[in-house]
């Protein structure tokens, strides 16, 4: 059958016609296809690249000055900011003549960094702020310690507890550089203490414990990294304060010069000085007189106090019984209680301090009422403590890691006992009979000539304390409980082993107990009278301190009658040894001068002794003027008796 219409191929051709047509590409003309090479160009100039260095400029190693430097530290890229630390820290060591010009920007600059979120950088900053404040005085630190100050207030609150660790870092570069700035600081960065270990439940229900749930270490070890530090930090604040400072008996020695006018007074000028009364309300006078300072104080013990006593007694086990039985305690509840007890001690000398100084404030009765069952209660109810000691302790990399040595813990257990008799000293023996025992049988099986010098001058301190004004009668009424301890005492002092200054402590605490009308039953002890005999044994040596000396002219003054007993068999001896006699911690005359009228107290002269005390200041035996001194001195008495 015949096909009709277009077939597909006519189809094809006739869509190929209806399309449109391009005209074909045509050749540029010769000479067109060429790039045009005359554009203008404009110079970009930046000034501080171009400009050239001094050559006297403090430059880095890699040819950076400060401010390039400092610029750099703000820098996105962590290996930058550490770039710039580490030329900041040749500056300083090189160039240390710059850093008082450019303190502020220094400051400024670096601070901020122990924010960072990067540990590398927080550590390197740290080292960078610790060399600046130790090439440069506190003088010129103290325009800009509001800065560092702040800076470490904000790390110690931190929500990062990485930042809040190191910030432990910063505040021991601190209390090294610059301790009497931070302790300036103390009312402000104490509380910062109480927020790391600790949080308020409510307004008025004080504070709970707080565990560390995202950090690396323990709440345990954490614990002791803030009580180590708090520690650290009340002990610069006590020595700004001056609180350590006793009152030295030496500087109230006056000499009598006859070449000029003297002039004494015949009243004491605290009797003779303006008293002021208020005739309105005797009540309003005295709550004046407590200050903002005291306020804070206690509140600042008052919460954490408590907060000491919680952590104990989650850290120690269970109590037990029987007094005769150590408590095992692991390595860490160890360094926790060396240094709660370390914090509490601190706490203590500060309540004194403030006591004395605002007697109506009652801070130490209050301290006392409220703290000495409860101490007794943690502390002393699980006496005494021991521990096991790691053969192998963990790598660690922050420093200042504290360690125990000694795994029977007889320097925190002597702490216990001090602590117990300071702030018992009312205490009634006979309804405590049983902790009073256990505290003196430590103390004395811990005490003989072969026992470390820490651990004997503790042991000194609580005698001192025992026989102190403000311990009670009722510590030393009995000489049972304490014969055997002052027995070992007075031993220790006559044997060779101990220290020169530890001999010194011995000496002033027996005297001391020897002025003390109230301990007059100690006075018949056996062993006492042996030492009183020994006595004078101090003016045969080579060297003598001013304190000695200021013990033996009170001993000559009060008790003259005993004091001439023992001198007087040895008088020939100490007049023999007397021009050789060099006192060893000062060259001040008014010392030697003390010490030669020493002379004037003794009534038991003989010819024999006063014959060669004569010759020897005939002869020039005596340095200076003292041998006119001593005469003089003797004139006063009227010559021998």
């Amino acid at each position: 059958m015949h096909k009709t219409g277009a077939t597909r191929y006519q189809k094809f051709l006739k869509s190929e016609k209806a399309k449109t047509k391009l005209k074909g590409k045509k050749d540029l003309p010769k000479g067109t296809n060429v790039t045009k090479t005359n554009f203008k160009v404009k110079k970009i100039i930046i000034q501080e690249q171009l400009k050239k260095h001094g050559q006297t400029e403090a430059l880095s190693s890699k040819k950076l000055n400060a401010k390039e430097l400092l610029s750099r530290l703000s820098h996105f890229n962590t290996n930058a900011r550490m770039e710039a630390l580490s030329g900041l820290k040749e500056l300083i060591t090189l160039h240390s003549d710059f850093l008082e010009v450019n303190l502020g920007q220094f400051i400024h600059g670096v601070t901020p960094l122990i924010l960072n979120i990067e540990k590398n950088v927080r550590r390197e900053s740290i080292k960078v702020v610790h060399l600046v404040l130790t090439h440069v005085s506190t003088d010129k630190i103290d325009p800009f310690f509001d800065v560092l100050s702040t800076y470490l207030r904000s790390a110690m609150t931190h929500i990062d507890s990485r930042i809040q660790e190191d910030s432990l870092l910063f505040l021991d570069v601190l209390l090294l550089c610059t301790p009497q700035l931070i302790a300036h600081d103390f009312h402000k960065i104490i509380p910062n203490f109480l927020d790391m270990i600790s949080k308020l439940k409510d307004a008025n229900q004080g504070r709970t414990l707080t565990v560390n749930l995202n950090s690396q270490i323990t709440s345990l070890k954490w614990r002791v990294k803030v009580f180590q530090r708090l520690q650290q930090f009340l002990h610069k604040f006590a020595e700004c304060n001056d609180v350590y400072k006793s009152e030295q008996l030496s500087d109230k020695t006056r000499v009598f010069d006859i070449t000029n006018k003297n002039n004494f007074p015949l009243f004491n000028p605290i009797y003779t000085s303006i008293c002021t009364v208020s005739c309105f309300s005797s009540k309003n006078s005295q709550n004046a007189l407590i200050s903002d300072e005291v306020g804070k104080f206690q509140s600042y013990v008052e919460t954490l106090m408590p907060l000491m006593f919680e952590i104990w007694l989650e850290a120690r086990p269970n109590v037990k019984g029987d007094k005769n039985i150590e408590t095992v305690i692991n390595e860490d509840a160890a360094i926790l209680l060396k240094h709660i007890l370390d914090v509490i001690s601190m706490i203590w000398k500060l309540v004194e301090y403030f006591n004395k100084k605002y007697p109506n404030s009652l801070l130490q009765n209050n301290f006392i009422q409220k703290y000495k069952s409860l101490f007794s209660q943690h502390f002393v109810a699980a006496f005494p403590y021991v521990t096991n000691v790691r053969s192998q302790l963990p790598k660690t990399d922050l420093p200042f890691e504290s360690t125990i040595i000694n795994p029977k813990l007889i320097t925190e257990n002597l702490e216990i006992c001090y602590l117990y008799i300071t702030i018992n000293p009312n205490l009634n023996i006979k309804n405590n009979q049983k902790d009073v025992i256990a505290v003196f049988n430590y103390i004395e099986n811990n005490f003989s000539s072969n026992s470390q010098d820490t651990m004997l001058e503790v042991a000194i301190r609580i005698m001192h304390k025992i026989i102190s004004e403000e311990i009670s009668i009722n510590w030393t009424k009995s000489l049972n409980i304490v014969e055997s301890l002052f027995k070992k005492i007075i031993w220790t002092y006559c044997s060779d082993s101990s220290s020169t200054y530890l001999k010194q402590q011995m000496f002033a605490l027996l005297c001391k107990i020897y002025l003390n009308n109230n301990l007059v039953n100690f006075h018949s002890c056996s062993a006492f009278v042996y030492w009183l005999q020994i006595l004078p044994d101090v003016l045969l040596d080579s060297t003598i301190s001013s304190d000695t000396i200021d013990i033996l002219h009170r001993l000559a003054v009060s008790n003259n009658k005993s004091f001439n007993s023992v001198v007087k068999p040895k008088l020939t001896d100490i007049i023999i040894n007397l021009p050789k006699i060099t006192i060893s911690d000062t060259t001040q005359k008014r010392a030697y001068y003390k010490l030669f009228s020493i002379l004037y107290w003794i009534n038991s002269w003989d010819i024999k002794s006063f014959e060669l005390l004569e010759n020897q200041i005939m002869n020039n035996e005596y340095n200076s003027d003292y041998g006119k001194y001593i005469l003089d001195t003797l004139k006063c008495r009227g010559g021998t008796s």
